[in-house]
């Protein structure tokens, strides 16, 4: 029998912290995450400023947007770790997520786990209930499941233990099954993965689970992964498409009177005149 499940993310650890040696050292902010404790602690201890001598970064949180977001000193970051359980996802899925190689992985294994009761998971795209498609694709998946039990049977009775049968007959189920993985990351590899694949443009499944991890994150690290660090993507990503765009334009040549001026000079010109040009000021 061929069942349908979705994406489900559980947080089943993270970093804790022994707070004996961190305050005979340093005054513990108790509005900070064991997490945020920890970065700040390592942070202050490069620079042996344990005080909190700054007011503007006097607490962790002033301190973590600015020596995270303001100066990219993520190495703090890789310090604290968060583990999640994530079920309802699809072998493309793992496919996708074990390009991040800083993360780590335990992985359901196909060879031991029999798999003739076929749990598949429906594309985003696909998963209205009327859409055609997604009968086709239960359609297939049930003839995947036929096959796959009739494989491993013909396999047994040939003499083959039960492990090289599934070993042999997974080569008919399809990249929509489902996998369970437990999956384990520093701060820093997670703020990187779900800045980039959270992105309208990458795969529908991924960006999905990124954005359930993206919301447990929150509790872990409220300043990496709240609201005000959506915040500080998005001018993060505001500040790349400056660059970018001011690059391109400072390739161009303008001709004025036989002149040759490039788009830089332009647009200082026209600044001095209190003039704005979309994109150029």
């Amino acid at each position: 029998m061929v069942n349908v499940v979705e994406p489900k993310v559980e947080f089943i650890a993270g970093t804790e912290i022994n707070f004996d040696p961190i305050d005979s050292v340093m005054e513990v902010d108790f509005d900070s995450s064991p997490s945020e404790t920890l970065m700040t602690f390592a942070g202050r201890n490069c620079y042996q400023s344990f005080s909190r001598p700054r007011p503007e970064t006097a607490n962790d949180a002033d301190y973590l947007e600015r020596t995270l977001f303001e100066q990219g000193h993520w190495s703090i970051a890789e310090h604290a770790t968060a583990t999640f359980y994530i079920t309802g996802v699809s072998r493309a899925f793992l496919t996708e997520l074990t390009r991040h190689r800083h993360l780590s992985f335990s992985v359901l294994s196909q060879r031991f786990v029999d798999e003739s009761d076929l749990n598949i998971v429906i594309p985003p795209a696909l998963r209205e209930n009327d859409y055609p498609a997604r009968k086709g694709l239960e359609r297939v998946s049930s003839d995947n499941e036929y096959y796959y039990r009739r494989l491993t049977s013909v396999l047994a009775e040939q003499g083959l233990g039960r492990k090289q049968a599934r070993e042999a007959a997974r080569a008919v189920l399809p990249n929509m099954v489902e996998t369970r993985i437990v999956v384990t990351g520093n701060l820093r590899t997670w703020h990187e993965v779900i800045e980039r694949r959270t992105q309208p443009d990458v795969d529908a499944e991924m960006r999905e689970v990124m954005l359930m991890i993206e919301d447990k994150l929150a509790d872990v690290s409220p300043v990496l992964f709240g609201k005000d660090a959506l915040v500080q993507r998005e001018k993060k990503a505001a500040r790349a498409e400056r660059k970018k765009n001011k690059e391109r334009l400072g390739s161009i040549n303008i001709t004025l009177d036989g002149s040759v001026y490039s788009m830089d000079k332009v647009r200082d010109l026209l600044e001095r005149l209190g003039a704005r040009v979309d994109g150029i000021s």
